[in-house]
């Protein structure tokens, strides 16, 4: 969910608690341009009065809130949301140094308000393997965790998003290595019939990675259908879900279920996919 829209139902949180998630994502908006300024889709002050908004609705129903800040270079302030979402950084930019210097000052604000109204998970960047590639991935993560863990004690997420590629990414000092997967962004050539073995291979390099590293959780942190598979049957849709959740059974320590941008598919909502999910969330342990 976004800071300045409601536009995904999910994010009404008796939905939420309906469909069994303890816990929901925030994305503030933050673009960066040629220059590295960095600029927020909605003023400061206001994100931390939303924030504050969503806190007491959803910690009053026993929901805990994390945030992942969504980033995505603009050739001009001006331009919208690229079609498709968020994507690659032009290398020959995002090289530059001190590229993202003022980019990190909003990460600290971010950090502070995680820690003033509780959050239970903060990623300074969604995806930044994908948009920095790796090697810039990796460092600028080491780089930003100590600006975080000065404002914010709870766990910090390294949430990738290119780990089908199996890159060579640094994780240490992260409390949770985090998965970002779907089938057709990404995934397997062969659809959804390629899709649980791209799983078990991503799952196992993800686990030995964290093991590596020391980082002690790793979570799907985002998963459903994207790209090519928006345009699957339901019926397809809802085992792409099922798969991950099997995959992930007793290996992950959680869960996050993407709801999609109504401009590019249907939400969840009153689909067999959310009924594969709230199956899952509702499970019994044991």
């Amino acid at each position: 969910m976004y800071l300045d829209s409601s536009c995904q139902p999910m994010s009404d949180v008796s939905r939420l608690k309906e469909s069994g998630a303890n816990t929901a994502f925030i994305a503030p908006n933050v673009k960066i341009n040629a220059k590295g300024e960095a600029r927020m889709d909605v003023p400061m002050d206001f994100a931390e009065q939303r924030l504050a908004e969503l806190a007491r609705q959803y910690y009053a129903q026993n929901i805990s809130l994390a945030i992942s800040i969504e980033t995505m270079y603009v050739e001009s302030f001006d331009e919208q949301t690229p079609a498709g979402g968020p994507g690659e950084f032009p290398p020959s930019v995002s090289s530059q140094p001190g590229f993202l210097d003022q980019y990190d000052l909003i990460v600290e604000q971010f950090a502070r308000l995680a820690e003033k109204y509780h959050v239970a998970i903060f990623s300074p960047m969604n995806e930044p393997d994908m948009k920095l590639g790796a090697p810039a991935a990796s460092k600028w993560g080491q780089d930003v965790l100590p600006r975080v863990r000065k404002h914010y004690r709870g766990k910090v997420l390294y949430k990738a998003g290119k780990l089908s590629d199996f890159p060579a990414l640094d994780f240490r000092g992260y409390d949770i290595v985090g998965i970002d997967i779907t089938p057709g962004a990404g995934g397997p050539a062969g659809g959804l019939n390629g899709y649980p073995a791209l799983l078990d291979r991503v799952l196992n390099y993800t686990q030995a990675s964290a093991k590596r590293d020391g980082v002690p959780q790793v979570m799907f942190t985002e998963f459903g259908v994207w790209g090519g598979a928006l345009r699957w049957n339901e019926a397809d849709k809802a085992a792409a879900h099922e798969m991950v959740f099997e995959r992930g059974q007793g290996r992950v320590g959680g869960f996050f279920v993407l709801d999609p941008p109504p401009d590019l598919d249907r939400p969840l909502t009153g689909t067999p996919s959310l009924e594969t999910v709230k199956r899952w969330f509702l499970k019994k342990p044991g």
